[in-house]
């Protein structure tokens, strides 16, 4: 070792002792410590966003058995709708003539209908 260095130490270690060792302690236990503490606090706040994200997905399958009610119901609707419209239609189709023709016998009851 040079003398440099071994002033160096010397200062260090004149440092130390005038300082005690609880402030390299205090270091050295932030040193290790430090991250395992900052990863507890890291680790419960992704532990509380995945808890949401579960909520979230479970939301969300609530809402797809409701919608999934709601197009059901539609498509009765629809249907029901459907089958009303072609009961006009064939309503509209057989009555071809106005009211007081109809009660006249002269009337052609074959005439064409439209399509």
């Amino acid at each position: 070792m040079t003398p440099e260095q071994i002033a160096a130490l010397t200062a260090i270690s004149t440092i130390i002792s005038k300082v005690g060792t609880w402030p390299i302690g205090s270091i050295i236990a932030a040193v290790v410590l430090g991250p395992w503490i900052f990863m507890v606090f890291i680790s419960r706040g992704m532990e509380k966003r995945h808890e949401g994200v579960i909520k979230m997905y479970e939301d969300n399958v609530k809402l797809v058995v409701n919608y999934e009610k709601v197009a059901k119901g539609l498509q009765d609707i629809i249907v029901l709708s459907t089958q009303t419209m072609t009961q006009v239609k064939d309503r509209i189709d057989a009555n071809l003539f106005c009211p007081i023709m109809r009660k006249d016998p002269k009337v052609q009851k074959d005439v064409e209908r439209p399509s």
